[in-house]
């Protein structure tokens, strides 16, 4: 019989005729024993695997000069390459050339011998296996089911792919309850943090998007002194060019005896927590200008529904002093009413912000001096008492309504809105925390080297130290293998990649 083989890739028939191989059976075992006293025998402690030995007889026939030197060539490498021989072409020796390989040269042809050394003893397959944790059905288990047909343990390469954040990867070897962990088990997804959502912040240069123009609800519906008492009216437009950076009323003046003006209607979405009835800041700045003989109203409202939960009134209703008197109203209860200190309260810039914490409600007015970038300068304020009133916390804000008005044909005050931002305040939402692994991570796990590399870099730091690195050669037949993730994350995919090994 003559032997094909191939070593380092390379057809060595072409260059010998092989008639003898000797592989022997199974490894070079050998057992530790230990003797104690003077008692008879010796007491086992161990066996150790030692390394194989290959050794090839071959001929070679013609060409004697010019093939030795080729076969030289051939079977010299610096390190372990494949061996394959023609009766198990499936499976290969990591095998190197171990001492001086002899010829012994006749006329015409010659016999030779060469000994490889097989370092790890064992033959391997050419080709790979793979197990995964995908049912049938495309779901993901928690248990990757490993079937080694060899007869020699074999390290895995295992890849996991996640598919949402996660903290740690966790995987035990049900066979012997070796573990590695990778990661943080305590690392959480996130927390539920107070933060504040700006639903909208408009600046007024322009129509805001999204708002009615003339509808909503006035706290002041009607106007029921005078001889002619009757309804005040939502009528007029809106101008932005008449005063800079602002939206200025633009009133259909009647001889009516009642106040007119234009509104905004807006919505107001609820929180990140799906509701609305948090805590809450509404602030508005505008612009006022009044004397002895002009009048004015402006209404800044927070509904629920079509009811007004909050309200906060500016006017002018005297044609005889030169006065400016503010009102709070909270759920159809008047709250304040308080006419200005003028000399403080002149004309000019003016904000206000109306706040809600549980049932308590607060109204603050600033008379602005002047914006900086580092905020607001203002030359007076007053906040007024809260009110608590049972129920508040629980009123529903969807929707607000600014009224600028005017009184019949009177002169007017001159008046404009610049700035306006609703704010849910104290929301808890859920803060999502940095991971140690996130979705689309992979990571490539290799026992063998005690290496574990991340989206391709190897990463030192994320293994614990006493891993169980050595616990994770597969056994020949069936091994399980857990797969434990973060409580928060999805299960990932994880393959197993391995060759196996034969004596």
């Amino acid at each position: 019989m003559t032997f094909q083989w191939w070593f380092n890739g390379q057809d060595m028939s072409k260059y010998l005729e092989t008639n003898n191989v000797e592989r022997n059976i199974g490894q070079n075992r050998k057992a530790i024993l230990q003797k104690l006293g003077v008692s008879s025998g010796k007491r086992f402690q161990y066996t150790s695997a030692d390394e194989g030995k290959v050794t090839v007889s071959f001929l070679v026939r013609r060409d004697m000069v010019a093939k030795r030197r080729e076969i030289a060539g051939l079977l010299s490498s610096n390190e372990p390459q494949q061996l394959i021989f023609g009766d198990e072409p499936d499976k290969y020796y990591l095998a190197i050339a171990d001492g001086q390989i002899s010829l012994s040269e006749k006329f015409r042809h010659g016999n030779g011998e060469v000994t490889f050394i097989i370092p790890d003893g064992v033959a391997h397959s050419l080709t790979t296996k793979t197990a995964d944790n995908i049912a049938t059905d495309g779901t993901l288990g928690d248990e990757l089911v490993v079937q080694n047909d060899g007869t020699y343990p074999v390290y895995p390469v295992i890849e996991a792919t996640m598919h949402s954040d996660n903290g740690v990867l966790t995987l035990i070897n049900e066979s012997n309850g070796g573990v590695i962990q990778l990661g943080n088990p305590g690392e959480i997804d996130g927390v539920q943090a107070p933060n504040s959502e700006t639903v909208f912040h408009y600046n007024l240069l322009s129509a805001p998007s999204g708002i009615a123009v003339n509808t909503g609800t006035i706290n002041y519906p009607t106007y029921p002194y005078g001889s002619n008492p009757g309804p005040n009216t939502i009528a007029g437009s809106w101008d932005y060019a008449k005063a800079p950076d602002a939206a200025t009323p633009v009133l259909n003046r009647t001889p009516a005896m009642h106040w007119a003006g234009p509104t905004y209607h807006g919505p107001i979405k609820a929180n990140a927590a799906g509701v609305n009835t948090g805590n809450l800041i509404w602030s508005n700045r505008f612009n006022v200008s009044t004397n002895v003989g002009a009048l004015g109203r402006v209404e800044f409202n927070l509904q629920s529904n079509d009811d007004i939960a909050v309200c906060f009134v500016m006017r002018d209703s005297t044609q005889a002093a030169d006065a400016l008197t503010v009102e709070g109203w909270v759920n159809g209860q008047n709250v304040f009413s308080q006419d200005l200190n003028r000399k403080l309260f002149t004309n000019g810039m003016y904000g206000i912000v109306e706040s809600k914490l549980g049932n308590t409600v607060s109204f603050t007015l600033t008379k602005i001096k002047q914006l900086s970038p580092n905020g607001i300068i203002s030359s007076a304020q007053t906040m007024f008492p809260p009110v608590t009133i049972d129920g508040v916390a629980d009123t529903p804000i969807d929707s607000f309504t600014v009224w600028m008005a005017g009184f019949s044909n009177k002169t007017g005050w001159t008046i404009n809105w610049s700035d306006s931002q609703f704010q849910w305040v104290n929301v808890d939402y859920w803060k999502d925390l940095p991971n140690r692994f996130t979705d689309g991570d992979t990571l490539l796990i290799d026992p063998s080297q005690i290496k574990v590399f991340v989206n391709d870099v190897e990463d030192r730091t994320i293994h614990a130290i006493d891993n169980d690195w050595e616990k994770f050669q597969l056994d020949p037949g069936e091994t399980k293998i857990k797969i434990i993730a973060s409580d928060f994350a999805t299960t990932p995919t994880v393959v197993a990649t391995y060759r196996e090994a034969f004596l």
